[in-house]
């Protein structure tokens, strides 16, 4: 991502648990605009679904800081997953659920919707009427990513890159020839990068769900409490408001 680091961040959430004991929840963040990114000007990790989350904290009667973890590093999707599945006490958000992840995390959500989109250079000649019109062509997506595995899966030939940004310089220099992406995050790299107005979405193939996932240790009364408050944020207009915020829809 022009400007913007393609490590994951790590945020820890000092948190008073519902029991009254005091816990630890450790946020393991992967860069994800708009969901969840590093503000280049101020530094500030920010992001809609970094906001929900802090908003469900607060209304389920938790006291939080967030700051970097020195000791916890997060530079994938991959390794963001990984630090939820191992270690406890330990979430990350802005995750697909798939039937590989199911029994591996505790799931709060879904947080927000999306889809899953290809995008192409601006002014291709050619029309994508189905995903199998794509088969011929070569995609790019990235490391861990739940929609470009399913597509290798299904025979279609993909190039898998360390970040997801990266795919959009190959796409717009010719190295790809279509882009495997989540459509809201697609749209906002491209914004950050400057590339906004040389690629354009040729086939939107799948809606998909995101959510917030946790260590399978931690206590299922908090799980409860946090799904219970994240549908409430979605009823109550708040949600809204974050998607305005964000300018998203």
């Amino acid at each position: 991502m022009s400007g913007m680091r393609n490590t994951g961040l790590a945020l820890c959430l000092s948190c008073c648990s519902l029991t009254g004991l005091a816990e630890n929840i450790k946020l393991v963040v992967h860069e994800f605009p708009p969901f969840s990114y590093t503000d280049l000007k101020s530094g500030e990790i920010q992001g809609m679904l970094v906001e929900k989350v802090q908003e469900i904290l607060k209304r389920a009667g938790d006291s939080y800081s967030i700051g970097i973890v020195p000791n916890i590093s997060s530079t994938s999707l991959a390794r963001a997953l990984q630090a939820a599945a191992l270690n406890e006490n330990t979430c990350s958000f802005g995750v697909h659920r798939t039937p590989e992840r199911e029994n591996l995390y505790r799931w709060i959500g879904p947080l927000a919707t999306d889809a899953w989109v290809l995008y192409g250079r601006k002014n291709t000649p050619r029309t994508l009427k189905s995903l199998e019109d794509a088969k011929p062509y070569v995609i790019g997506s990235f490391k861990s990513a739940a929609s470009g595995i399913k597509l290798a899966e299904l025979g279609y030939k993909l190039e898998f890159a360390n970040n997801d940004e990266d795919n959009l310089r190959l796409l717009v220099n010719g190295r790809i020839d279509y882009w495997n992406s989540s459509e809201l995050h697609g749209l906002a790299v491209a914004q950050q990068q400057g590339h906004a107005n040389d690629i354009s979405r040729a086939l939107r193939y799948k809606d998909i769900e995101l959510y917030m996932i946790c260590n399978l240790n931690m206590d299922k009364q908090k799980i409860i409490v946090f799904n219970k408050f994240n549908k409430e944020i979605d009823s109550d207009g708040s949600m809204e408001k974050l998607f305005n915020k964000y300018g998203v829809r």
